[in-house]
């Protein structure tokens, strides 16, 4: 069985645009053999984002998140305290706390991440589907 983690703009094109997924991708995400995931920090960003006026889509999002993570079968991955000081210890010079949580998510619970992000794609140690 494989376990993915969708990064934040992941999850909203799954949920909103899937069209902007490769179909590849797009084919292992709906796959039922896939354990897809979905880090608590996404549900974080996007309310942010939304409150600020920040993110398309986001209201969509914020609104029913318990049931879109239900329609696409993903699980939501809670941050741990080993996952937090992984992240704040990360030598990387990226200064998101969203995607530092998410790298260190995949690092230590060894899952691939599905993100278009270039940023977290050039983050030696994970594995990056896209």
């Amino acid at each position: 069985m494989r376990r993915i983690l969708l990064d934040t703009h992941a999850l909203l094109w799954a949920l909103l645009e899937p069209e902007r997924i490769p179909a590849a991708t797009l084919d292992t995400v709906r796959d039922p053999a896939t354990t897809l995931l979905v880090s608590a920090a996404s549900a974080w960003e996007i309310a942010i984002k939304h409150r600020l006026g920040r993110m398309e889509g986001a209201e969509a999002a914020v609104e029913g998140y318990a049931e879109h993570l239900e329609r696409l079968r993903a699980e939501e991955l809670a941050i741990s305290g080993r996952q937090a000081l992984t992240a704040g210890l990360l030598r990387w010079e990226h200064r998101d706390p969203f995607d530092r949580i998410i790298v260190a998510q995949c690092m230590l619970e060894s899952v691939s991440l599905v993100t278009a992000d270039r940023a977290l794609s050039s983050f030696p140690g994970i594995n990056v589907m896209w």
